[in-house]
């Protein structure tokens, strides 16, 4: 099969995908839609400033998990030997076939997230700030921090205030988990997990020792790799950072190697299952 990339070919081959899965794939889109308007229901009943800090992590702990899962049902299909015959000898390159997967458990998965969180932050931010509060819970809220005007989630203010770190971890999860759905033939759920937690605790422990033989001491700590390190004294805590901007220089490229990495990865791994 030619290797290049042909638009045509692969307008057919994701129609078919379409055609194949549709039930599929309305079924997940109903069961998010569900998920994400009864869990917002509660998110969105407090004052503006839970529902800010609530939002966010109902927009992350609802979406990895559910990213994670449909990844792996995008992959499954190659770890059965029928389905996979079959899904690698459609008339299409090795790249239009990995593109496919990307496409549809990558890109896809994002816009219906965003789009499907948008439109329930959007209702959730119309009800908190038009919405009719009790003397009493006036009294509560302003010992909170008082009222004030809530913005959209994806309101650039909104967003800058979330933590670095969980937006790494979001750009890693996918790229880590197509490679490792591939790597992993069995028990791929429980087991990628388990290699992910195990990649993290490892690069936590091997970052400490690092940063210990580096100082010469054990009084400094960081949780993860190019982050902030905590110094601690008997009397105070002081915090050391990388100097910028080659801090944030070293963490994106080291974020992007290991992305492209990792896709790399699933695409050799897909090319030894169709040999």
């Amino acid at each position: 099969m030619n290797q290049t990339f042909s638009i045509i070919r692969f307008g057919r081959l994701l129609r078919k995908y379409f055609i194949d899965n549709r039930g599929q794939l309305l079924a997940n889109t109903g069961l998010l839609i569900c998920s994400l308007f009864v869990l917002g229901a509660f998110v969105y009943q407090g004052s503006p400033g839970s529902v800010s800090e609530l939002r966010y992590i109902l927009f992350f702990m609802l979406g990895w998990p559910c990213w994670y899962v449909f990844t792996l049902q995008q992959t499954s299909i190659l770890n059965q030997k029928e389905r996979a015959i079959t899904y690698l000898m459609q008339p299409a390159s090795q790249a239009e076939k990995i593109m496919l997967i990307w496409l549809i458990s990558g890109l896809g998965f994002r816009v219906v997230y965003l789009s499907v969180f948008g439109m329930l932050d959007a209702i959730g931010t119309a009800f908190v700030n038009n919405r009719n509060w009790s003397p009493e819970q006036v009294t509560v809220i302003r010992m909170q921090g008082g009222l004030f005007q809530l913005k959209s989630f994806f309101d650039e203010k909104s967003l800058s205030d979330i933590p670095a770190q969980l937006w790494v971890f979001t750009a890693l999860l996918h790229s880590f988990t197509l490679a490792f759905s591939l790597l992993v033939r069995r028990y791929t759920l429980p087991l990628v997990i388990v290699i992910a937690f195990a990649l993290i605790i490892f690069g936590t422990v091997g970052n400490n020792m690092l940063l210990h033989t580096l100082a010469g001491s054990s009084i400094m700590n960081s949780i993860t790799p190019f982050a902030e390190a905590v110094a601690k004294s008997p009397s105070q805590y002081r915090t050391v950072n990388l100097p910028q901007p080659i801090g944030n220089q070293l963490r994106y490229l080291i974020g992007i190697t290991v992305i492209i990495l990792l896709y790399i990865t699933a695409y050799v791994r897909l090319k030894e299952r169709e040999v």
